[in-house]
């Protein structure tokens, strides 16, 4: 097993196991949430973390990506530590800064669209959360810089489950998503101790800030952070709208459908956060070796999206009713539409650190720029009128806008991939698993989802889409892990 797949495999390992366990944790401490709440308060409670998740480009501007990138080039060469320890600093400093004027922005945007003062007092409690992670987020740079996406993944950990236990004794004394917001900031702190130790143990000192390096910073972070703020604006915009047109009560049916989609976005996320630092790292020193990685990683991203997003449109009203209960029966119809921008995301990550990776991250700041601007556009004309729905739909057109864009730009690597054993053969067996599952829906949900994924594996081996190569693959992870 070559190095690169051994650095992969381990951060993937470490980085899937803790998510994995911050999922399980998160999920069932969301779905407690969502019903203790209920729809209007956590409602409100989603608007509140929606107006903190647009505004939170303002407090990197785009420094973190660019920091793994530069800290995985600078380790190899022979000044490398002493550059690091200089950008660290000033990355430090410059995050600071920043991150308070973010908080004034959000805040002053909360008063400004009329929000409820209530609602306001929740905004301006989470920017203390925001100027925290001003630390954590360039601590967490560095770590991955390193390949160290492990140690990251354990501040993840005790971050959400300090977040959770809180969390519950805020719920069960009945102080509202106040006592939520203090127990994500005590799980901040937490997690932001963590990777500052974490960096410590790998010998990196920051220097004091360098205000002199602070615009040649912002001019080559500015691509990655009209990335993020682009995404953001995108994920959280159509939250915001239907707080303000549709109400308390809309927005919790919209976001307890969202959340489940974003549980499921980890799994690309931890893969290509475990990818990102090791193929710039390998762009320098075996560039030969790329288009082989990335086939294969697109082949397994998608062999994971399509059951996912079949069986989850089939049995959407069984999930919603199943975690939720019966009150939340509206939130069926958006989770039948959003699921389906599961696989379209789980591409659009993939490429664009493809594209990332080979220097060209103001194509991917302007393909997303766009998306998102027809995404704003369009929720502005269409929330007001068709509310919930056209949330839904407008986030799976514009994730497929953003994808035919990455398609363009990367059509000659592209062009030469199987697509029959990619795409076409996976896509199948997901539409056969789906009409069984269908069949089954009046089954307990958790066997029926059993029953669905033991009959896709089945067939990816009839259609002989996984094979040999995998078995090999789980064989050399496992020895790793071991080892």
């Amino acid at each position: 097993m070559s190095k690169f797949s051994r650095t992969v495999a381990r951060n993937s390992a470490f980085g899937m196991a803790a998510h994995v366990t911050i999922k399980v944790i998160s999920f069932t401490f969301t779905v407690l949430v969502i019903r203790r709440l209920g729809a209007e308060i956590y409602g409100q409670y989603a608007a509140v973390l929606a107006f903190g998740a647009v505004f939170v480009f303002f407090a990197d501007l785009g420094l973190s990506p660019y920091t793994v990138r530069e800290v995985a080039r600078l380790r190899d060469r022979p000044d490398g530590k002493e550059q690091i320890e200089r950008l660290f600093g000033s990355v430090l400093g410059l995050r600071f800064l920043l991150s308070l004027g973010a908080a004034i922005a959000i805040i002053t945007t909360a008063w400004l669209t009329g929000r409820p003062t209530e609602m306001i007092i929740g905004v301006a409690l989470g920017t203390i959360g925001l100027v925290i992670y001003s630390v954590q987020g360039a601590t967490e740079s560095v770590l991955a810089g390193h390949e160290r996406i492990d140690i990251a993944a354990g501040a993840q950990v005790v971050h959400q489950v300090t977040f959770v236990l809180l969390g519950t004794l805020a719920l069960l004394s009945a102080t509202g998503y106040y006592g939520l917001i203090f127990a994500n900031l005590a799980g901040i702190i937490l997690m932001t101790l963590v990777c500052w130790q974490g960096v410590r143990r790998l010998g990196v000192r920051p220097t004091l800030p360098m205000p002199s390096l602070w615009l040649a910073l912002l001019r080559a972070s500015i691509p990655f952070g009209v990335i993020g703020f682009t995404l953001g604006l995108s994920y959280k915009f159509d939250t915001i709208l239907l707080n303000i047109y549709a109400g308390d009560t809309a927005t919790g049916y919209y976001n307890s459908a969202y959340n489940l989609i974003f549980s499921v976005l980890v799994i690309s996320n931890v893969v290509n956060t475990a990818l990102y630092p090791s193929l710039a790292r390998q762009s320098v020193t075996r560039p030969e070796t790329l288009p082989a990685i990335q086939q294969r990683m697109l082949r397994y991203l998608l062999l994971i999206a399509l059951p996912i997003t079949v069986g989850g449109s089939v049995l959407a009203p069984y999930m919603i009713g199943f975690l939720y209960g019966v009150d939340y029966a509206a939130a069926a119809l958006p989770l039948s539409i959003l699921i389906w921008v599961i696989p379209f995301m789980f591409v659009t990550e993939f490429l664009g650190y493809v594209i990332v990776v080979n220097g060209a991250e103001r194509r991917v700041a302007w393909a997303i720029a766009l998306s998102t601007t027809i995404n704003v556009g369009l929720n502005v004309l269409l929330i007001p009128i068709y509310g919930i729905l056209a949330a839904a739909l407008l986030t799976v057109f514009t994730e497929a806008v953003l994808l035919s864009q990455y398609a363009w730009v990367l059509r000659d690597k592209l062009r030469v991939m199987d697509w029959n054993l990619t795409l076409l053969r996976p896509a199948l067996a997901a539409l056969l698993m789906g009409g069984i599952v269908y069949w089954l829906r009046d089954l307990y949900l958790p066997l029926d989802i059993m029953v669905g994924a033991v009959v896709y594996l089945a067939l990816l081996f009839a259609l002989g889409v996984v094979g040999r190569p995998e078995f090999d693959l789980l064989q050399n992870l496992r020895r790793q892990q071991a080892g």
